[in-house]
């Protein structure tokens, strides 16, 4: 199968979880106590590994990739065939590509991927980084982080500065700002109302991701910014318990070691796919979101107008100094891409 096959049954099988996932977290947030709920993930701590191809004993670069929903570290036809990619653009005999996994098999880490603490999984790649004798070696990292792995990739450069320095952060497809649908439930902007099942959905998404079980079990809500009024916002801000802190996104939430750690890169490439449906806004992988309280299909704010962000996080700084970049991959759907043109990405930017 081809990479763009591969990538397109990812989208549907994630579509479809999705989907179900919000219909039980809508049900289950209404039925769980929030003080004495019980938490789907596993017990005890969260375990971190990597899959690692090339020479990893002393390597000039290492590269980091953290999957999306979907898919599992290990997956010989999907992210093995990346690492296969960034080998070939570097050279065997000069990089190190590791691909993150969790738990003790494939099932386990897909399962990661929906269900469980990000919090956590940031943690346990941090001090698997800081730990690792390739990393060392190479004085640093290099992130890529594929849809909702190019959030939690960030956060480990922002959590980890003091521990283990990113040398520069590529994010395919992410939701620096969160998400306002479920997958292939928001407004386009083609004048076509969402179905009754996207609205119901929806709904449901936004407030079951502000109840206790789902903040703290289900990882899409940890993600889920509802900016349609601005009670729901604040609602967000509140109860969200990831993405305003990663963002620096409100008073209560500013850290100038998060803003410090971005400022260190290298470079920060943040890439959008033009015919996303599963990321809404798609501007989000730039750092776009809409208004609050406004309308879910007015124009976009983008990232260097977004007072909430661009300064706290230190976007500002990047964008002075030419180290922040926004590519676009035209014609394509989420994650669409060919191994050639992936070369290219990772020839230019791990080479800085």
């Amino acid at each position: 199968a081809t990479t763009d096959a591969i990538m397109h049954a990812r989208r549907a099988i994630a579509r479809a979880t999705c989907a179900v996932m919000t219909i039980a977290l809508a049900w289950r947030a209404t039925t769980v106590d929030a003080r004495g709920f019980a938490r789907w993930s596993d017990a005890g701590p969260v375990v971190a590994s990597s899959v690692d191809v090339g020479n990893c004993d002393a390597p000039a670069h290492v590269v980091v990739f953290w999957h999306g929903m979907g898919d599992y570290g290990a997956d010989r036809n999907s992210m093995g065939v990346l690492q296969r990619a960034a080998l070939d653009a570097l050279g065997e005999e000069n990089a190190c590509v590791k691909s993150l996994t969790f738990g003790s098999s494939a099932s386990r880490d897909r399962w990661a991927g929906y269900v469980g603490r990000v919090n956590d999984q940031v943690d346990a790649v941090c001090a698997l980084l800081a730990a690792d004798g390739a990393v060392r070696h190479a004085q640093g990292y290099h992130g890529y982080g594929f849809s909702q792995g190019g959030q939690f990739m960030r956060a480990v450069v922002e959590r980890c500065g003091s521990r283990v320095r990113a040398k520069t952060l590529v994010t395919f497809g992410a939701q620096h700002m969160g998400v306002e649908s479920v997958p292939g439930c928001g407004d386009d902007g083609d004048g076509d109302a969402p179905t009754i099942a996207c609205r119901w959905l929806n709904r449901a998404a936004s407030s079951a991701s502000a109840s206790a079980w789902a903040r703290w079990n289900v990882v899409q809500a940890q993600y889920f910014r509802d900016t349609r009024t601005h009670a729901s916002y604040q609602r967000y801000l509140e109860t969200n318990i990831f993405l305003p802190e990663i963002n620096n996104e409100g008073q209560a939430n500013e850290n100038v070691e998060y803003r410090n750690a971005l400022m260190s890169l290298e470079k920060f490439v943040c890439i959008m796919f033009e015919n996303d449906d599963m990321v809404f806004p798609k501007e989000s992988s730039w750092f776009g979101s809409h208004v609050i309280g406004g309308s879910v299909n007015q124009t976009i704010v983008p990232y260097d107008q977004n007072e909430s962000i661009y300064a706290s996080l230190g976007l500002d700084a990047l964008d002075a100094d030419g180290r922040l970049e926004f590519i676009l991959v035209p014609d394509a759907h989420h994650l669409e891409f060919t191994l050639d043109w992936f070369r290219g990405i990772v020839k230019k930017y791990v080479s800085v």
